[in-house]
């Protein structure tokens, strides 16, 4: 249910007259690759309703936003160590901090805090994590937050809390801090990504948030680009992530497992692998030779029974036309397991693709995630998930639970432009 903000003021225009001053720009704050395409989409349908929009992307180009065509306040080409992750231990955050983690983000607060000044009647949208909340609150500026990277499926399902895993501080995986923020006169509204996080969050903080539908899973419909496979033949999509130089790593990790489906299937075999803007293709082309591919044309590659294509910018198509997933990503694979269709992921040394997070990742998407532990159980995998029958049907059911339909970008974006500011 959408809980109207209570926060709404008004202006007086004429005698005994009232007029609601409504949301006319917003900065919209995101932190990684993913993130940015979720907030992408919502900058779009805002544009659409008529609000100006700009974005300030925190780690990387912000290519997300650049192919919506949704302006930048800075062409930011800092790519950091960790890409994003330095949270994740004390020695990535040094990474960073040697990388230009500091003078990076005193220029970022100064474009926030000079946007804020230019526009006193603007709104501040969060996206992701507690990082952008933390900008926006500080700005001093009324401020939104969709909450990407937060569910309370990390640690329980609608049954109760997981066997084996621990209850996060303060009895929810938003922590106290968090909810503080999301609490705030300054916060007008909160949107999570299912119907379990909003309806807990509801029931046991009594914390303004909305579910509209989850932002990853808008853009997804294919673009028609040509892929000579035919539709009788097994297609597996590739997806090692979008932060170099983890990427390359994971991506010497995925075509060993690629190289065992091979060994497995009798048949011939398809890989899509889908490749994100900041990835360097000719350093992807360079491990496939070192890994036994024979290269026959432009990011084509054969090996025994099984064909590979490097796509660009094909992404929606390669997940759409897949049957399964070989994966070490974030956010490209859960809209693999919003399509309905089974993960197998591997733990890699990180930054963010770690043993934690695989598992932590499997807690949040449940069944379709299949975690191993090295690449020759990819071969165990494939030989269960091909002789259960009802596994395919429990995909469609996890799908709509966990990730749910498209057109979550329109109603955020509809709802965010009819707030009102003093």
């Amino acid at each position: 249910m959408w809980h109207r903000s209570p926060h709404l003021t008004y202006a007086i225009s004429g005698v005994g007259s009232l007029t609601q001053i409504m949301v006319k720009d917003i900065l919209c704050i995101s932190n990684g690759h993913g993130e940015d395409r979720i907030a992408a989409y919502i900058c779009r349908e805002l544009l659409t309703l008529g609000v100006k929009v700009q974005a300030l992307p925190l780690v990387g180009a912000g290519h997300s936003y650049g192919s919506l065509q949704i302006p930048l306040i800075i062409n930011n080409e800092q790519n950091l160590p960790t890409g994003g992750f330095a949270r994740s231990s004390a020695q990535a955050l040094w990474q960073d901090i040697r990388g230009g983690l500091l003078v990076t983000t005193r220029q970022q607060w100064r474009l926030i805090k000079q946007w804020v000044t230019q526009h006193p009647q603007g709104l501040v949208l969060a996206v992701g994590d507690i990082v952008p909340l933390a900008m926006a609150w500080f700005s001093g500026a009324k401020y939104s937050f969709v909450a990407t990277a937060k569910s309370e499926y990390y640690w329980r399902d609608s049954i109760g809390k997981l066997r084996g895993v621990p209850t996060p501080l303060g009895g929810s995986y938003f922590y106290p801090w968090e909810r503080w923020l999301m609490h705030r006169s300054r916060c007008l509204a909160n949107f999570v990504r299912d119907e379990l996080t909003r309806d807990y969050l509801h029931r046991y903080f009594h914390l303004p948030v909305s579910y509209c539908g989850n932002p990853m899973m808008d853009g997804l419909a294919p673009q028609g680009i040509d892929l000579p496979i035919p539709a009788d033949e097994w297609t597996i999509v590739i997806l090692p992530g979008s932060r170099p130089p983890e990427s390359y790593h994971n991506w010497q990790t995925l075509l060993v497992c690629a190289q065992v489906a091979l060994r497995f299937l009798p048949h011939k075999v398809h890989f899509l692998a889908a490749i994100a803007p900041s990835l360097d293709i000719s350093t992807l082309e360079a491990i496939l030779l070192q890994k036994g591919w024979l290269k026959t044309r432009d990011n084509h590659f054969k090996l025994g029974n099984g064909e590979l294509y490097l796509v660009a910018n094909g992404f929606a198509d390669c997940l759409q036309r897949a049957h399964l997933g070989l994966a070490m990503a974030g956010t490209a694979t859960e809209q693999m397991v919003g399509l309905a269709k089974p993960v197998i992921t591997i733990a890699g040394t990180g930054p963010q693709f770690t043993k934690k997070f695989a598992l932590e990742q499997k807690h949040l998407l449940g069944c379709a995630i299949n975690l191993i532990d090295k690449p020759a159980q990819t071969a165990e995998v494939l030989e269960w998930m091909l002789g259960s029958a009802d596994y395919f049907q429990l995909l469609v059911k996890n799908a709509q639970e966990r990730m749910g339909a498209s057109g979550a970008s329109a109603q955020i974006a509809q709802r965010l432009a009819k707030l009102s500011l003093p």
